[in-house]
Protein backbone atom coordinates (compact mmCIF):
# COMPACT_ATOMS: atom_id res chain seq x y z
CA UNK A 1 0.00 0.00 0.00
CA UNK A 2 1.21 3.46 -0.71
CA UNK A 3 0.28 6.28 1.69
CA UNK A 4 0.00 9.60 1.19
CA UNK A 5 1.09 12.39 3.96
CA UNK A 6 0.43 16.23 3.90
CA UNK A 7 0.86 19.00 6.19
CA UNK A 8 -1.80 21.40 7.66
CA UNK A 9 -1.18 24.15 5.22
CA UNK A 10 -2.78 22.20 2.57
CA UNK A 11 -6.33 23.09 1.03
CA UNK A 12 -8.26 20.03 1.29
CA UNK A 13 -11.98 19.28 2.43
CA UNK A 14 -12.93 16.86 4.87
CA UNK A 15 -14.34 14.68 2.72
CA UNK A 16 -11.28 14.54 0.20
CA UNK A 17 -8.84 13.79 3.49
CA UNK A 18 -11.38 10.59 4.64
CA UNK A 19 -11.91 9.43 1.04
CA UNK A 20 -8.18 9.00 0.06
CA UNK A 21 -6.94 8.07 3.74
CA UNK A 22 -4.42 11.22 3.88
CA UNK A 23 -2.27 11.81 7.00
CA UNK A 24 -1.97 15.33 7.99
CA UNK A 25 0.74 16.84 10.02
CA UNK A 26 0.38 19.98 11.10
CA UNK A 27 2.27 22.95 11.35
CA UNK A 28 2.25 24.67 14.86
CA UNK A 29 0.92 28.77 16.03
CA UNK A 30 1.62 30.29 18.82
CA UNK A 31 0.41 33.02 20.94
CA UNK A 32 2.15 34.42 24.38
CA UNK A 33 3.96 31.32 23.84
CA UNK A 34 0.57 29.21 24.20
CA UNK A 35 1.39 26.80 21.23
CA UNK A 36 -1.62 25.07 19.14
CA UNK A 37 -1.56 22.59 16.08
CA UNK A 38 -3.27 24.14 13.08
CA UNK A 39 -6.41 21.81 12.65
CA UNK A 40 -5.88 19.84 16.32
CA UNK A 41 -5.75 22.58 18.60
CA UNK A 42 -7.40 25.17 16.89
CA UNK A 43 -9.43 25.71 13.65
CA UNK A 44 -8.83 27.98 10.75
CA UNK A 45 -11.90 30.28 11.58
CA UNK A 46 -10.55 30.26 15.51
CA UNK A 47 -7.19 31.19 14.03
CA UNK A 48 -8.59 33.97 12.00
CA UNK A 49 -10.77 35.84 14.47
CA UNK A 50 -7.97 35.82 17.06
CA UNK A 51 -5.55 37.39 14.43
CA UNK A 52 -7.68 39.99 13.82
CA UNK A 53 -7.86 40.82 17.46
CA UNK A 54 -4.82 40.19 18.57
CA UNK A 55 -2.34 40.73 16.19
CA UNK A 56 -1.65 44.53 16.89
CA UNK A 57 -0.13 44.07 20.16
CA UNK A 58 0.40 40.35 20.27
CA UNK A 59 2.10 39.27 16.61
CA UNK A 60 1.87 35.01 16.29
CA UNK A 61 4.97 33.07 15.20
CA UNK A 62 4.53 29.66 13.12
CA UNK A 63 6.82 26.74 13.04
CA UNK A 64 7.30 24.03 10.76
CA UNK A 65 6.80 20.09 12.06
CA UNK A 66 9.60 18.84 14.19
CA UNK A 67 11.25 15.50 12.93
CA UNK A 68 9.96 13.54 15.27
CA UNK A 69 6.72 14.50 14.37
CA UNK A 70 6.92 13.27 10.74
CA UNK A 71 8.63 10.22 12.73
CA UNK A 72 5.39 9.66 14.37
CA UNK A 73 2.91 10.00 11.60
CA UNK A 74 5.61 7.56 9.52
CA UNK A 75 5.54 4.82 11.75
CA UNK A 76 1.76 5.09 12.85
CA UNK A 77 0.93 3.78 9.05
CA UNK A 78 3.78 2.20 7.34
CA UNK A 79 3.38 -1.73 7.43
CA UNK A 80 5.75 -3.84 5.90
CA UNK A 81 5.72 -3.52 1.86
CA UNK A 82 4.23 -0.34 2.24
CA UNK A 83 5.36 3.27 0.69
CA UNK A 84 4.40 6.58 1.70
CA UNK A 85 4.59 9.63 -0.77
CA UNK A 86 5.05 12.65 1.62
CA UNK A 87 4.07 16.10 -0.23
CA UNK A 88 4.64 19.55 1.80
CA UNK A 89 4.37 23.25 1.32
CA UNK A 90 7.44 24.51 -0.54
CA UNK A 91 10.63 25.33 0.89
CA UNK A 92 10.83 29.12 0.46
CA UNK A 93 7.92 29.14 3.04
CA UNK A 94 8.82 26.97 5.67
CA UNK A 95 11.54 24.20 6.26
CA UNK A 96 8.49 21.37 6.52
CA UNK A 97 9.58 19.60 3.73
CA UNK A 98 13.43 18.97 5.00
CA UNK A 99 12.07 18.04 8.40
CA UNK A 100 9.63 15.38 6.74
CA UNK A 101 13.24 14.20 4.76
CA UNK A 102 15.21 14.04 7.85
CA UNK A 103 12.54 11.72 9.64
CA UNK A 104 12.25 9.66 6.11
CA UNK A 105 16.00 8.76 6.10
CA UNK A 106 15.77 7.32 9.42
CA UNK A 107 12.94 4.59 8.33
CA UNK A 108 13.83 1.68 6.65
CA UNK A 109 10.97 1.67 4.11
CA UNK A 110 10.40 3.84 0.85
CA UNK A 111 8.94 7.33 1.37
CA UNK A 112 9.56 9.65 -1.14
CA UNK A 113 9.20 13.10 -0.28
CA UNK A 114 7.95 16.49 -2.53
CA UNK A 115 8.77 19.74 -1.98
CA UNK A 116 5.78 21.39 -4.02
CA UNK A 117 7.17 24.45 -4.19
CA UNK A 118 3.22 25.71 -3.49
CA UNK A 119 0.93 26.03 -0.29
CA UNK A 120 -2.45 26.05 0.61
CA UNK A 121 -5.04 24.84 -2.26
CA UNK A 122 -2.18 24.79 -5.02
CA UNK A 123 -0.62 21.93 -2.63
CA UNK A 124 -4.22 20.33 -1.92
CA UNK A 125 -3.76 19.63 -6.33
CA UNK A 126 -0.58 17.84 -5.95
CA UNK A 127 -1.88 15.59 -3.12
CA UNK A 128 -5.40 14.95 -4.53
CA UNK A 129 -3.02 14.23 -7.62
CA UNK A 130 -1.11 11.53 -5.53
CA UNK A 131 -4.61 10.16 -4.56
CA UNK A 132 -5.57 9.48 -8.24
CA UNK A 133 -2.11 7.85 -9.27
CA UNK A 134 -1.95 5.50 -6.09
CA UNK A 135 -5.25 4.36 -7.27
CA UNK A 136 -3.94 3.49 -11.05
CA UNK A 137 -1.61 1.25 -9.07
CA UNK A 138 1.56 3.10 -10.50
CA UNK A 139 4.60 2.58 -8.03
CA UNK A 140 6.10 5.12 -5.79
CA UNK A 141 9.07 6.26 -8.21
CA UNK A 142 6.31 6.58 -11.04
CA UNK A 143 4.05 8.53 -8.81
CA UNK A 144 7.04 10.95 -7.84
CA UNK A 145 8.23 11.53 -11.43
CA UNK A 146 4.23 11.72 -12.77
CA UNK A 147 3.79 14.43 -9.66
CA UNK A 148 7.17 16.61 -10.75
CA UNK A 149 5.73 16.64 -14.36
CA UNK A 150 2.42 18.20 -12.53
CA UNK A 151 3.76 20.90 -10.46
CA UNK A 152 4.23 23.46 -12.93
CA UNK A 153 0.68 22.69 -14.54
CA UNK A 154 -0.71 24.70 -11.15
CA UNK A 155 -0.76 28.60 -11.10
CA UNK A 156 -0.71 30.01 -7.22
CA UNK A 157 -1.56 33.50 -7.32
CA UNK A 158 -1.73 35.46 -3.89
CA UNK A 159 -2.96 38.92 -3.70
CA UNK A 160 -1.78 41.13 -0.45
CA UNK A 161 -3.94 44.26 0.84
CA UNK A 162 -1.08 45.37 3.59
CA UNK A 163 2.53 44.49 3.53
CA UNK A 164 2.28 44.65 7.04
CA UNK A 165 2.08 41.10 8.26
CA UNK A 166 4.72 39.98 5.85
CA UNK A 167 7.30 43.02 7.53
CA UNK A 168 6.05 41.81 10.63
CA UNK A 169 6.78 38.23 9.58
CA UNK A 170 10.34 38.83 7.97
CA UNK A 171 8.82 38.37 4.93
CA UNK A 172 9.30 41.87 3.88
CA UNK A 173 11.91 44.81 4.70
CA UNK A 174 10.65 47.02 7.42
CA UNK A 175 10.98 50.00 5.02
CA UNK A 176 9.25 48.58 2.16
CA UNK A 177 6.26 48.37 4.66
CA UNK A 178 6.44 51.50 5.59
CA UNK A 179 6.52 52.65 2.24
CA UNK A 180 3.97 50.86 1.23
CA UNK A 181 1.64 51.93 4.25
CA UNK A 182 1.97 55.45 2.57
CA UNK A 183 1.11 54.25 -0.83
CA UNK A 184 -1.98 51.92 0.11
CA UNK A 185 0.74 49.45 -1.84
CA UNK A 186 -1.14 46.08 -3.15
CA UNK A 187 1.04 43.05 -4.32
CA UNK A 188 0.11 40.11 -5.97
CA UNK A 189 2.26 37.35 -5.35
CA UNK A 190 3.05 34.29 -7.27
CA UNK A 191 4.93 31.07 -5.92
CA UNK A 192 6.01 28.92 -9.61
CA UNK A 193 9.26 26.78 -9.71
CA UNK A 194 9.59 26.74 -5.84
CA UNK A 195 10.33 30.93 -5.82
CA UNK A 196 7.77 32.92 -3.95
CA UNK A 197 7.91 36.75 -6.77
CA UNK A 198 6.47 39.41 -6.86
CA UNK A 199 4.26 39.50 -10.38
CA UNK A 200 2.74 43.20 -10.10
CA UNK A 201 1.98 45.71 -8.00
CA UNK A 202 -0.53 48.39 -7.74
CA UNK A 203 -2.32 50.94 -5.31
CA UNK A 204 -5.80 51.25 -3.76
CA UNK A 205 -8.47 49.03 -4.23
CA UNK A 206 -8.64 50.12 -7.74
CA UNK A 207 -5.74 48.70 -8.56
CA UNK A 208 -6.08 45.68 -6.86
CA UNK A 209 -9.46 44.98 -8.43
CA UNK A 210 -7.80 45.02 -12.12
CA UNK A 211 -5.08 42.71 -10.49
CA UNK A 212 -8.00 40.31 -9.22
CA UNK A 213 -9.68 40.69 -12.54
CA UNK A 214 -6.73 39.94 -15.14
CA UNK A 215 -6.33 36.08 -13.60
CA UNK A 216 -9.88 35.83 -13.57
CA UNK A 217 -10.24 36.14 -17.07
CA UNK A 218 -7.19 34.46 -17.56
CA UNK A 219 -8.91 31.45 -16.41
CA UNK A 220 -12.43 31.89 -17.83
CA UNK A 221 -10.43 32.01 -21.53
CA UNK A 222 -8.60 28.90 -20.57
CA UNK A 223 -10.34 25.98 -21.54
CA UNK A 224 -7.67 23.56 -20.04
CA UNK A 225 -8.34 25.05 -16.85
CA UNK A 226 -10.29 22.53 -14.55
CA UNK A 227 -10.45 23.40 -10.56
CA UNK A 228 -9.81 26.24 -8.90
CA UNK A 229 -9.29 27.41 -5.60
CA UNK A 230 -10.04 30.37 -3.55
CA UNK A 231 -8.63 31.35 -0.34
CA UNK A 232 -8.63 33.79 2.48
CA UNK A 233 -7.75 35.23 5.54
CA UNK A 234 -10.72 36.79 6.85
CA UNK A 235 -13.11 37.97 4.47
CA UNK A 236 -14.49 36.01 1.84
CA UNK A 237 -16.69 38.80 0.08
CA UNK A 238 -14.02 38.92 -2.81
CA UNK A 239 -13.50 35.07 -2.85
CA UNK A 240 -17.59 34.70 -3.25
CA UNK A 241 -18.03 37.91 -5.77
CA UNK A 242 -14.92 35.69 -7.84
CA UNK A 243 -16.73 31.98 -7.52
CA UNK A 244 -20.14 33.94 -8.73
CA UNK A 245 -18.24 35.01 -11.84
CA UNK A 246 -16.29 31.73 -12.27
CA UNK A 247 -19.38 29.45 -11.97
CA UNK A 248 -21.70 32.09 -14.19
CA UNK A 249 -18.91 32.05 -16.80
CA UNK A 250 -16.88 28.35 -16.13
CA UNK A 251 -19.77 26.45 -14.82
CA UNK A 252 -17.57 23.38 -15.67
CA UNK A 253 -15.00 24.55 -13.27
CA UNK A 254 -14.60 22.89 -9.69
CA UNK A 255 -14.16 25.69 -7.24
CA UNK A 256 -13.06 25.04 -3.50
CA UNK A 257 -13.66 28.61 -1.66
CA UNK A 258 -12.32 28.38 1.98
CA UNK A 259 -10.59 29.48 4.84
CA UNK A 260 -6.67 29.80 4.50
CA UNK A 261 -4.15 28.24 7.16
CA UNK A 262 -3.01 29.41 10.20
CA UNK A 263 0.53 30.09 8.61
CA UNK A 264 -0.29 31.59 5.51
CA UNK A 265 -2.71 33.98 7.75
CA UNK A 266 0.35 35.44 9.38
CA UNK A 267 1.76 36.64 6.80
CA UNK A 268 -0.46 37.38 4.24
CA UNK A 269 -2.58 39.69 6.38
CA UNK A 270 -5.98 41.09 6.64
CA UNK A 271 -7.88 40.42 3.16
CA UNK A 272 -5.98 38.72 1.69
CA UNK A 273 -6.41 36.04 -0.56
CA UNK A 274 -5.43 33.37 -3.25
CA UNK A 275 -6.65 32.30 -6.76
CA UNK A 276 -5.01 29.27 -7.30
CA UNK A 277 -5.84 26.88 -10.25
CA UNK A 278 -5.13 23.65 -12.77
Amino acid sequence: MIHIVTDSTAQLTEQEIQENQITIVPLEVSFEGQHYRDRVDISRAEFSRRLDTQADTVFPKTSQPSVGRFLEAYQAIIKPGDAIISIHIGSVLSGTAQAAQMAADQIQAPISVIDSGLTDRGLGFVVLKAAELVKTGLGIDDITTQLKAYLPQISLNCFVNSLDYLVKGGRANRAVGFISSLVKLKLQLVMADGKLEVAHKARGEKGMRKLLKQVVDQIVANPKVSRVGLSYVDSHADTDAIEATLKQARPDLEIVNELTSPTIMTHVGPRGLAIIYV
